[in-house]
């Protein structure tokens, strides 16, 4: 078992000053704690007119779990486009190229992850974990061959449940669509 943050570097994202109003015209999409959705994908990504430095841009393979609330951890994979993450989130970055951040995430995804981040955060009404817990909590060891396939394909089925969630989506608003249409010719 290794700590977390002997594995990989803990950030804050970026503080905000106000609200993280949205513009079509934004050239950085923000992730918030909210948008990381029970499927381990983005519910969404508004598009603002960035202040901060390019030094607090995600990269592909950082891994954001959310500070407050219910622990969700997602693996950030987006290569096309610029995002910053908000301060309710922790990224966390591979040290090494050696540390598989697939495994980090399912970890936190699973039965005993959830239960390490819930035994260190604080609060009454709405959990939250501090930097140093969080970097605290020990990361099981196991065969790295082993480890890269169980992070590998726990990915595939988290990608595979977020596909199925957006076609849900889709097909809802198809129904929608299908039954407003329908009504609305019935009226007249």
């Amino acid at each position: 078992m290794k700590r977390l943050d002997q594995l990989v570097t803990i950030r804050s994202g970026y503080t905000f000053r106000g609200a993280i109003d949205s513009f079509p015209t934004g050239s950085i999409e923000v992730v918030q704690a909210k948008d990381l959705g029970p499927d381990y994908s983005f519910a969404s990504r508004p598009k603002i007119d960035f202040p901060g430095e390019d030094k607090h841009l995600l990269h592909p393979g950082d891994v954001l779990v959310s500070a407050r609330g219910f622990a969700k951890a997602v693996l950030f994979q987006d290569k096309d486009e610029k995002v910053v993450a908000s301060s309710s989130i922790f990224v966390l970055s591979p040290k090494s190229e050696q540390v598989n951040m697939e495994f980090i995430t399912m970890f936190f995804n699973s039965i005993p992850g959830i239960k390490a981040v819930l035994e260190l955060s604080s609060g009454a009404a709405i959990k939250s974990i501090t930097k140093d817990s969080l970097g605290s909590i020990m990361i099981p060891s196991i065969e790295p061959s082993k480890e890269r396939a169980l992070g590998k394909a726990i990915q595939a089925i988290d990608d595979e449940l977020a596909l199925m969630s957006e076609k849900e989506i889709y097909l809802g608003h198809i129904r929608e669509s299908i039954i407003s249409k329908t009504l609305k010719e019935a009226a007249k």
